[in-house]
């Protein structure tokens, strides 16, 4: 038995760890099945400033076969380098060992006792002693448009120092109100993009560590950042009052640079009143908006050791509050791919339009040869085309622009500062044919690692999964956002409850996920309600009080990550948001179900030839975070909460039937999402439960299989048919092709998930430009359902963390083969089957630690460890399971 990928605080290697008893985790592997017995865990440090005479700790041997453990030792030091090592031993006497390492960062008030402050732009006008205006913005041929006029250059702070003393080890400490990119003489500061990314501005901001070691040099060095201003001041969501501004009015740096020298001595360099600030060549940049260059303002060598700044301003220091600093909780963005031209055409308007075959997030590096010097190229994105012409509608006050002046010589551009989510680009005012070589769409995403792969037989199910993870990626940026090409891309908390279980399948998100949570529970108000959208700019008040399903993220993601990755701690941290939550919502409704204080009221948002009753929705979302409060309560052993909660949903099931289930056995309104609810979490008495099932079946077939699902009911739909016995329906609507289904927009050309079913119908064209996304992973929360129920990787109701499985694949003609695998947190699950003339094959492997009970369709069950291969008659499974047949 062998440990494998080891995390701490989730995450691999960090580099600033701020806590002094971070958690440690493992994976386990075994080629013969055993199961863990015990393990050990040592931390160690090296001789250095915080432990000159080292470190060593041990946990002892434990007698568990967990897979994390927290460390318990004396509290860690800030800025200090630990390894750690943890050994397994299985019932049968084997060890495995692994090792891996984390570093401290700034703890508490170390910024300030390190001379760190906050430092920005002079914006005061600046005069030579002959009273001639210096730094002005350099006149430019850039076109402004009205949102871009007063948008300014992002700062261009340079800070010089010299090494006399061999480096041992160096460390970059950074963060910004807006986003950062460090270099030290010349060479940049780690990978990460868009940092320090956005959270909850009033309560943290957080901070990276870099290892620079080997960038510094004898002698004179520099340390140079560009700060721009990102979610902070520049643009951000869609309020036409206050869109930009909405934390502050301009870019801030601060950073500590520490160098440890051989000889035992420190050197630190701490942004302050000493360093220097001159705008460059980026003149504007902007996340929606685009970013504008002008290398004719270019400060060649900036970057570079011996460049003279000494005609460049001053910086001046805003502000010493470093209280909100923290350090960095989950994956950062970075640039995970690169995707080449699928094709290139010049329209009729000498424009040239680039397909890349695939919607996504990120932004274009261009290669500019034979450009006329102080000619414009403009860049444009989109996620259509309309006629010849990339479509853009959608994007509503977006620019998505990128502007170059060419300085006549070969060059390449690559904006820094801004993201857009495309799969066109129309270029215009290139002098030459582009040749696909020199054009390259760089993908941007929150590096959150993977951990669940699936494919089939089928080329159109295979597409549905690619569009469902192209989605995530797109949408994974710094926060789950609900779309990242128009003037939006918000953390609402539906899409993101909604599709958490499919997000947890697909990557490990704990780390991810929990940074969101943990804005929630900060945004969260003294009375428990939580806001539609997390992070909530500041000027947006309508989105205040969280609607049903939405608010309702504040219990159902807390719970779901629990239940995933063993996380009891969380639980334990977020318990009383989710118990605030609850309350509110009954304080508001002390005699019905939830009709008042409902916010936006959403309902099953985006729904289709169907509207299911708002408060029929919401009565089924105050009981489902009900029963997940009373859940969540019994495992922390708060018997009297999970008793209360209990009674509660008891009473407001007899409420439910009273007022929504008609005396014909009809829910009122008698919609697919309304029967999906009361089936799925058992909203009404099981004695109802055939005929329910039997008006669901009956809408779905009287439609011929197609769905009238919203962003809520979708999840269920599929899940629902198989646990009513009818996965054939559930195959019926995956392989559908007809409007609407998931088939037809991958006939339309889909390559991620839309936002609404119709977002381009042939009977229609384009939806409403107020809201019209093309990449919204919401309608692929079905992917939870390729991995439960296709594949059959599913937890029993009453396991956490993957210890224990029911692994029912549904079997259909349909399919010759089904892969899948998910790197669970105790280690690999694969499950693999076939089908082969008259027979299925059905191969599974857990890890040390896990159980599955296999059930086949002769009903059979089998207890499984380890590998097993099971062989299943076709004929069976047809007359058995009811399974669709082609």
């Amino acid at each position: 038995m062998t440990p494998y990928d080891l995390r701490t605080n989730a995450r691999r290697e960090p580099l600033e760890i701020d806590e002094g008893h971070p958690r440690f985790a493992w994976r386990l592997r075994s080629e013969a099945y055993a199961e863990c017995a015990a393990y050990e865990l040592v931390v160690t440090a090296e001789p250095q400033p915080a432990h000159p005479d080292g470190f060593r700790w041990t946990s002892g041997v434990v007698p568990s076969d967990a897979v994390q453990h927290r460390y318990d030792g004396p509290a860690l030091r800030p800025r200090s380098f630990y390894d750690w090592t943890v050994t397994t031993t299985d019932d049968e006497g084997r060890s495995g060992t692994a090792t891996s390492r984390f570093e401290t960062g700034l703890q508490g008030d170390t910024w300030a006792e390190l001379g760190a402050s906050w430092i920005s732009r002079d914006t005061a006008p600046w005069f030579d002693e002959d009273g001639a205006l210096l730094d002005a913005r350099p006149a430019t041929p850039l076109p402004r448009t009205w949102q871009t006029m007063y948008s300014a250059a992002p700062l261009q702070l340079r800070r010089a120092f010299h090494i006399e003393t061999p480096v041992m080890r160096a460390r970059l400490y950074i963060s910004a109100r807006g986003i950062h990119r460090a270099h030290v003489n010349g060479l940049r500061a780690g990978d990460d993009e868009l940092a320090p990314g956005w959270t909850r501005y009033e309560s943290r901001i957080e901070y990276q560590a870099y290892d620079v070691t080997t960038a510094l040099r004898d002698g004179e060095n520099v340390l140079a950042v560009q700060v721009a201003d990102g979610w902070w001041s520049g643009y951000l969501g869609y309020n036409a009052r206050s869109q930009a501004d909405q934390y502050g009015h301009r870019p801030e740096l601060i950073c500590v640079l520490e160098i440890l020298h051989e000889n035992g001595t420190t050197t630190v360099v701490s942004s302050d009143a000493q360093w220097r600030e001159r705008s460059g060549s980026i003149v504007m940049a902007d996340l929606l908006m685009g970013e504008y260059h002008d290398n004719a303002s270019c400060t060649a060598g900036w970057l570079e050791p011996a460049f003279d700044d000494s005609t460049w301003r001053r910086a001046i220091v805003t502000g010493t509050d470093t209280g909100m600093l923290r350090a960095q909780s989950a994956p950062p963005v970075r640039a995970i791919d690169e995707r080449k031209p699928a094709g290139i055409t010049v329209t009729a308007t000498g424009t040239t339009v680039v397909d890349f075959g695939q919607n996504l997030v990120g932004r274009v590096r261009l290669e500019l040869a034979g450009q006329r010097a102080g000619s414009v190229v403009e860049l444009l994105h989109g996620e259509m085309l309309e006629g010849q012409h990339v479509y853009r509608a959608n994007l509503r006050t977006a620019e998505a622009r990128d502007l170059v002046v060419a300085s006549g010589e070969d060059e390449t551009f690559e904006p820094a500062f801004t993201v857009h989510g495309f799969r066109y680009l129309e270029i215009v005012g290139l002098d030459r044919p582009l040749d696909p070589t020199q054009v390259t769409a760089v993908v941007l995403s929150t590096d959150v690692p993977r951990a669940g792969a699936f494919s089939t037989s089928s080329a159109l199910v295979n597409q549905i999964y690619s569009n469902i993870s192209w989605g995530q990626s797109g949408n994974f940026v710094a926060v789950p956002t609900d779309c990242p090409q128009r003037d939006e891309r918000l953390g609402w908390t539906a899409d993101t409850q909604i599709f958490a279980p499919t997000a947890s399948y697909n990557s490990d998100v704990h780390a991810f996920l929990t940074r969101w949570l943990d804005d929630l529970r900060a945004s969260q108000q003294p009375s428990g309600v939580v806001p539609d959208v997390v992070p909530a700019p500041p000027t947006s008040h309508n989105f205040d009080i969280g609607a049903p399903g939405w608010g309702d993220a504040a219990v159902i993601v807390p719970w779901h990550l629990y239940r995933v990755y063993g996380d009891r701690e969380l639980l334990e941290r977020h318990y009383p948001s989710m118990q605030a939550w609850v309350r509110w919502v009954a304080s508001e409704n002390p005699d019905g179900l939830w009709t008042n204080a409902v916010g936006n009221n959403y309902g099953d948002w985006l729904s289709v030839d169907a509207e299911t009753s708002r408060p029929l929705v919401a009565a089924a979302y105050r009981i489902r975070s009900t029963d997940l409060v009373a859940d969540a309560a019994s495992t922390l052993g708060l018997l009297q909460d999970a008793r209360h909660h209990r009674a509660e949903a008891r009473r407001l099931r007899v409420l439910f039937e009273e007022t929504f289930l008609e005396e014909s056995g009809r829910l009122r309104g008698h919609t697919q999402t309304a029967y999906l609810f009361a089936l799925a979490w058992r909203l009404v008495d099981d004695r109802h439960r055939d005929v329910l099932s039997g008006h669901l079946v009956r809408d779905l077939e009287s439609r011929e299989a197609r769905l009238t699902t919203g962003f809520l009911g979708v999840s269920l739909l599929c899940p629902t048919l198989v646990d009513i016995g009818r996965p054939d329906l559930a195959y019926a609507l995956l392989f559908q092709e007809e409007f609407p289904s998931w088939g037809y927009s991958i006939r339309h050309g889909a390559t991620t998930i839309w936002e609404r079913w119709d977002g381009w119908t042939e009977h229609a064209g384009f939806q409403t430009v107020e809201m019209n996304s093309f990449n919204h992973y919401s309608l692929g929360s079905v992917g939870e359902w390729l991995y439960r129920h296709v594949a059959g990787i599913e937890q029993t109701e009453d396991s956490v963390g993957f210890r224990r499985l029911r692994i029912a694949p549904q079997f259909t003609d349909r399919l010759d083969h089904v892969d899948a695998r998910y790197e669970s947190v105790r280690g690999l699950i694969e499950v693999h089957w076939t089908r082969d003339g008259a027979e299925y094959h059905l191969d599974v492997s857990l890890p040390p630690g896990s159980s599955a009970e296999v059930v086949l369709p002769d009903t059979s069950h089998h207890e499984v460890t380890g590998r097993r291969t099971f062989t299943i008659s076709t004929a069976v499974t047809g007359a058995e399971a009811g399974v669709a047949r082609s």
